[in-house]
């Protein structure tokens, strides 16, 4: 595996070692609006993702025991409800199947006292859209979630 950037596009174990030895927490944020924005759906790299669940979670299992994170955020602002927002996304049950997937075989592949977050949209986690409802099904696998 390609060692992941930290900070000026290089690893920086030094650096990760340093914030640990401190006492923080290092997290590897995997997706943000790079990969795709429901506000736009200009980019559609999550859709790629859909169905490998088991294949990604290994992935980034691998990256955070690799580099010493501890744990994985999934910064996920894309579409997960068919139409949302107007669009003519047509793949809300993949997407929804995605989220809980990834997260809940996170929590399996990574070492105890590892963390496992999510960080979508303010929008996206209101009573009464899918990603709240997927929210809830996989709480117990879920350390918090990030605004």
């Amino acid at each position: 595996l390609t060692p992941v950037a930290v900070c000026e596009d290089a690893p920086q174990a030094e650096l990760v070692a340093k914030w640990k030895a401190a006492g923080k927490k290092v997290m590897l944020s995997f997706g943000g609006a790079g990969m795709g924005g429901s506000w736009d759906g200009l980019n559609d790299c999550w859709e790629h993702c859909f169905g490998k669940e088991e294949h990604l979670a290994q992935q980034l299992a691998d990256i955070a025991a690799a580099q010493g994170f501890d744990g994985i955020d999934i910064d996920y602002l894309y579409y997960y409800e068919d139409g949302q927002r107007g669009s003519s996304f047509s793949k809300g049950a993949e997407a929804r199947t995605f989220l809980k997937e990834t997260t809940l075989k996170l929590r399996e592949k990574l070492p105890a006292g590892s963390l496992v977050t999510h960080s979508p949209a303010d929008t996206d986690l209101v009573r009464g859209t899918a990603y709240f409802e997927v929210m809830r099904e996989v709480a117990a696998s879920v350390d918090f979630i990030m605004p």
